[in-house]
């Protein structure tokens, strides 16, 4: 078994793989793609066009704090994330890494990575990835759990829901994210490996030389869309950008609460109108992602909605709603091809 590096670390609830090949059919290979929701930067990663081109762009943003540290940490050094990332799952560890990652965060960590370009912590990305991988659901690092660290150093439970929350750990695979079963290599004639497993060494480091050219934004997402921001210069050289939006479910989506570090419910009908007026430009593709219904009202506009969900495909016990995904495709959207196996949805 062996790692596809083309994806992100660790799971992510409505993470966007298996909708990625629909995502790049409709844009093509655009001169700035633009990512204002970033999370686990899975459309990014899946992209089939050589990446770090001259004169080709990609920005991506995410106002999750804890986010940008683990992908600044991955672009700068792969190698101590990796070793901060390697570690056996183990319920204690990782209640005690979940308060320390929250003690941080409370440190406003987003602000100093503003304020210096070169700020990161490694052990704190590698710590934050590993947990991901190892909790089981949602609400990793939400900070709405009762447990708390007391005055006498033991976790203790009180109220006001500002700790973590006490669960076993996800048991019921082989491993998932940086712990995935591909990431376990034996040394030559010897049935052990390092306590940092090679691959995920490798792993990291193709993640990092994958994102060496893209530019990563921290804050609201808007400003990622901003005309500025999208016109760059081959873009107004006769080129085309290219935008895809996957913003928290709405609350017409029905969806449960605290799915997102950083969750708003609706600004999905913010990004909704946002698209429709920007896709007006002719240089300009958009691909929004939702539930069934989001998004409908710019059907009368032109826009397109694909149905990109198949039976099989694994959630990872993260819910089961990925039938009700769809994809809405602006105008000036490349028409997909028939081969690809998804649905345009009779509006």
């Amino acid at each position: 078994m062996t790692v596809d590096y083309s994806k992100c670390p660790w799971p992510w609830f409505g993470g966007k793989t298996h909708a990625a090949p629909v995502v790049w059919e409709a844009l093509g290979d655009v001169d700035h793609y633009i990512e204002p929701f970033a999370g686990s930067l899975a459309v990014l990663l899946r992209r089939p066009h050589p990446a770090n081109r001259a004169y080709k762009s990609e920005t991506v943003n995410d106002a999750d704090g804890l986010l940008i540290n683990f992908w600044r940490s991955v672009q700068l050094d792969p190698e101590a994330t990796a070793e901060a990332a390697s570690w056996p799952v183990a319920e204690a560890d990782l209640h005690a890494r979940h308060l320390a990652l929250l003690r941080w965060k409370a440190e406003q960590p987003l602000e100093r990575m503003m304020a210096d370009p070169h700020w990161h912590d490694a052990r704190m990305a590698g710590w934050w990835a590993w947990g991901q991988s190892s909790w089981l659901g949602t609400g990793w690092c939400s900070g709405r759990g009762p447990w708390v660290i007391g005055e006498d150093g033991r976790i203790t439970k009180q109220g006001g829901g500002r700790g973590v929350s006490r669960q076993v750990p996800t048991l019921s695979n082989n491993g998932e994210g940086v712990n995935h079963a591909g990431t376990r290599a034996w040394g030559v004639g010897d049935p052990f490996h390092p306590m940092t497993m090679p691959e995920l060494r490798a792993w990291l480091k193709f993640l990092s030389a994958r994102l060496r050219h893209v530019r990563i934004l921290n804050g609201d997402w808007s400003r990622a869309v901003s005309r500025g921001v999208i016109l760059t210069r081959g873009v107004r050289d006769g080129g085309v950008a290219g935008i895809f939006l996957d913003p928290p479910y709405s609350h017409a989506a029905q969806r449960s609460d605290g799915l997102y570090a950083v969750d708003d419910k609706e600004v999905a009908n913010e990004v909704r109108e946002v698209a429709r007026e920007r896709a007006k430009d002719p240089r300009t593709r958009i691909v929004i992602a939702g539930f069934e219904g989001e998004h409908d009202s710019l059907v009368q506009d032109g826009w397109k909605v694909a149905e990109w969900y198949r039976r099989g495909y694994d959630t990872g016990g993260r819910g089961r709603q990925q039938h009700r995904e769809r994809l809405w495709i602006s105008p000036h959207c490349l028409q997909p091809r028939r081969q690809l196996g998804f649905d345009m949805v009779s509006m």
